[in-house]
């Protein structure tokens, strides 16, 4: 009886053992995952953050804004995203997704209900972008960097260039 109650001790300790190494375990994958979301932020607050290149509507009513979003932790590649922010109301700044800088024109056009550059539109009424390059392509930071609606052409409307 007694050397049965010895393995009972035996296994036990074994047990409390591996549950120690088991949390040591959890807690480094724990603190690594913690600081990668906390780079991963500060990276994004610096794209949000960073200064842009701007222009003024035929209007003077609106500001358009080009900023690149790539840097060294997040690859984007040679993406940036457009801002609209109505001037009547500076402090509501409307972002686009991710688009191409490659095939960026910033020539602005300005009618009653959109602000236009080539390849995309911004509705001014209903605070929407719409998209017109056919090889256009979500990006999962989209989640994180706009912060309005937006539409995709389609080929079988004949909106996209």
């Amino acid at each position: 009886m007694a050397s049965f109650q010895g393995d009972q001790a035996n296994e036990l300790q074994y047990l409390g053992r591996c549950l120690m190494k088991f949390k040591k375990t959890f807690l480094v994958l724990l603190i690594l995952f913690a600081l990668g979301i906390g780079v991963f932020a500060q990276q994004l607050i610096d794209v949000l953050n960073r200064k842009p290149y701007s222009s003024t509507s035929p209007s003077g009513r609106y500001l358009l804004q080009h900023v690149r979003a790539g840097n060294l932790f997040i690859p984007f590649r040679h993406l940036g995203y457009l801002q609209v922010v109505d001037l009547q109301n500076p402090q509501r700044v409307y972002r686009s997704p991710l688009i191409y800088d490659d095939s960026l024109d910033m020539r602005m056009s300005e009618s009653a209900r959109e602000l236009s550059i080539f390849g995309m539109q911004f509705n001014t009424a209903t605070k929407t972008y719409f998209i017109q390059w056919r090889d256009w392509e979500p990006h999962w930071l989209n989640w994180f960097i706009s912060n309005t609606p937006y539409g995709v052409c389609s080929d079988a409307e004949g909106t996209c260039f």
